[in-house]
């Protein structure tokens, strides 16, 4: 946000949830949205719905497991019409960082959803009774409200430009995405992403994906599966 400050775009978080993540955002100042988290189409909707009242000129739904390079969002001025998405994606676990190019007729994102192509859904393009695929069902109902193919802005900066952290559970797992999409695979992730990702939140995410994936040993020496 401090990045796309410098830049002249003035970004805002709107947190959607029903648990403690509500509290440590508004420890932080951001805008919350209690929904219960039974549907992510739901949530997504109450977000994008919640950020159009307060003015928003454009929406951005990320989950809380990506990282994205603030660069990507600078050339916003003037795409009104147009929805800025990118091919270029990457996956990371502990051991290893996926890179991704995605060619569906709905690509990598995160998808810029601007103002005036939202308005034409009510602010509510998903279909509230999803646990996955909203972003296909955005490009659907967008779609069908305009009466036309999503009118994309292809964005791709880098391979590492947009990361989602994959830790267990994930909704789509590492190797099945890799097996997809992949086009290199590095088994030293951390300099890579070094590159363009602050040291310390890097050194962080190493430190909590390295937890999540290795088994804890108990006292005796034995692998523990609580």
């Amino acid at each position: 946000m401090a990045e796309l400050e410098r830049n002249g775009i003035e970004a805002h978080h709107v947190v959607v949830a029903d648990d403690a993540n509500l509290e440590l955002a508004q420890s932080y100042g951001w805008a919350t949205v209690e929904t219960d988290n039974e549907w992510l189409g739901r949530r997504f909707n109450d977000g994008i719905e919640y950020a159009i009242a307060h003015g928003a000129e454009y929406v951005v739904p990320i989950g809380s497991d990506s990282w994205i390079d603030p660069a990507y969002f600078v050339p916003l001025r003037g795409e009104r019409e147009n929805v800025l998405t990118s091919r270029t994606y990457s996956v990371l676990t502990h051991r290893k960082l996926g890179e991704l190019v995605v060619s569906s007729r709905s690509p990598a994102g995160p998808h810029v959803l601007p103002r005036e192509l939202l308005l034409k859904v009510d602010a509510r393009p998903v279909d509230d009774e999803l646990k996955r695929g909203c972003d296909a069902s955005t490009v659907r109902n967008i779609e069908r409200a305009i009466g036309r193919r999503m009118p994309w802005v292809h964005r791709d900066l880098h391979p590492h430009q947009y990361v989602g952290l994959r830790g267990k559970p994930a909704i789509t797992q590492y190797h099945r995405i890799v097996q997809r999409w992949g086009v290199e695979e590095h088994t030293d992730p951390w300099p890579l992403l070094r590159r363009y990702f602050d040291d310390d939140l890097v050194t962080r995410a190493r430190d909590l994906l390295t937890r999540i994936h290795t088994p804890r040993a108990d006292r005796r020496g034995a692998v523990s599966t609580r």
